[in-house]
């Protein structure tokens, strides 16, 4: 499913990713997927081809980076962050935010 998904994003080629909390625990967990699965053509997320994933075990200054170091030549919108910034609620689960605020 994950290699379907790569290809897909590399067929249809967007300019911009939209997604909740992915800049959070979304790509770590896509990242740790993709280094057990051994999947080679990983860096089709991005625009820029590379040969060996990022390190994932870096100082937590550093890891806010790693959205940007994978998904290079794309923009990411992450609406988690966004709704984080812009709306004052408790709870920023994309559950949540969909009732308050598309109600």
């Amino acid at each position: 499913m994950l290699e379907t998904f790569i290809a897909k994003l590399y067929q249809v080629d967007p300019d911009l990713v939209v997604s909740h909390n992915l800049c959070g625990s979304t790509i770590e967990i896509l990242l740790a997927r993709i280094q057990l699965l051994k999947i080679s053509h990983w860096s089709r997320i991005g625009r820029l081809k590379r040969s060996s994933l990022p390190n994932r075990k870096i100082d937590a200054a550093a890891s806010s980076w790693l959205p940007r170091i994978v998904s290079c030549g794309r923009l990411l919108v992450d609406t988690f962050l966004n709704a984080k910034e812009l709306i004052r609620e408790t709870n920023y689960d994309l559950g949540h935010l969909s009732k308050t605020q598309l109600k």
